[in-house]
């Protein structure tokens, strides 16, 4: 098959390189940087519609701020300081309940109640491994912690101690906000790349899936109208008498799991794919048949902490195992 157009879209170490490239007729793309969620956002648009890169901007800047469970003007901020109802941005609201929702469909993996457990590890400054009885002690608060959602009033309630960390769903959520406003616009193609969750609009791509150990990627998968996102040991992390320690953290144990390096998840929504990823990365290959029964037709894509590929059924038909393209940063 030839390819058409290659695009690298370096991450700056947040989640490797992603290669994409689109399939049949090259249309000129345009791309735009931006800078937010702790990582950069990368959009390639149609150089016709660039003038709608302000207005994604503004997007990505105002949803920051609202998020940022350190910044305190940030509605996550507030409730995290709160035990009362927190009124909230409809994005906002309606995040927090998608949240929820794939909490429940995860079975508690992706877990929006790890920030207190994330707090103790200290990857955001100060990584090290925390004592036992905290762990068990923060564990605790996780699993008596809750969120109270109001539609009427558009608020939300925490309830437990612990608190609410987006991390594993924020930029998905994110992707999937800006090319719902692409698709009412009908802009494409177009290819949208926050922190390692893509998404590829209106046209085929081709996305290379970047070995997290070595310099080139274990294959391609072809997507179009999906979202491909991928999470792994190789961002936030740490080593320790030969073992890595890394910021997806097992709400169940406490600490991360050794399982997998890296773990890709192809689904039509970006939020899905975020958190079906990160749960994956936290829970091991268990959790395969659960999320292949809670989301019917997921792709998933895993490499083993020994460099053993798995792959699941629905990915064997998009998936093409390569080894050969190298890159060099």
């Amino acid at each position: 098959m030839k390819r058409s157009r290659l695009i690298l879209i370096f991450l700056f170490g947040f989640a490797g390189i992603l290669i994409i490239w689109m399939i049949n007729k090259p249309i000129p793309l345009k791309h735009f940087i931006y800078e937010g969620f702790d990582t950069w956002i990368e959009i390639d648009l149609p150089s016709h519609h660039q003038d709608i890169s302000q207005d994604i901007s503004s997007m990505i800047r105002e949803m920051d701020e609202k998020w940022d469970r350190f910044d305190q003007r940030s509605e996550i901020w507030k409730i995290n300081q709160s035990q009362e109802p927190i009124i909230v941005h409809e994005h906002t609201y309606d995040l927090l309940r998608r949240a929820q929702e794939l909490q429940q469909r995860t079975d508690g993996f992706f877990n929006i109640f790890v920030g207190s457990l994330m707090d103790e590890w200290g990857f955001m400054s100060n990584p090290r491994i925390p004592p036992p009885n905290l762990i068990q002690d923060r564990i605790q608060q996780i699993a008596n912690s809750s969120l109270i959602l109001d539609g009427k009033t558009k608020s939300a309630q925490r309830t437990g101690l612990s608190e609410i960390d987006l991390g594993g769903i924020a930029k998905g959520y994110l992707v999937d906000m800006i090319t719902n406003q692409l698709k009412k616009k009908q802009i494409s193609p177009v290819i949208v790349n926050a922190g390692g969750t893509v998404y590829a609009l209106g046209k085929k791509f081709r996305v290379g899936i970047l070995h997290p150990r070595q310099k080139s990627i274990v294959g391609v998968v072809e997507v179009e109208d999906q979202a491909v996102s991928t999470s792994g040991d190789y961002y936030r992390f740490f080593e320790q008498d030969g073992i890595r320690y890394y910021h997806i953290i097992n709400p169940y144990t406490g600490y991360p799991s050794s399982y997998f390096s890296s773990v890709t998840v192809v689904y039509p929504k970006a939020a899905d794919a975020d958190a079906i990823s990160t749960a994956v990365m936290a829970g091991g290959p268990d959790l395969i048949p659960m999320m292949e029964k809670h989301f019917p037709g997921v792709v998933i894509i895993a490499l083993q902490a020994d460099g053993k590929l798995m792959i699941n059924k629905a990915a064997s038909k998009i998936f093409e195992k390569d080894s050969t393209y190298k890159f060099h940063p």
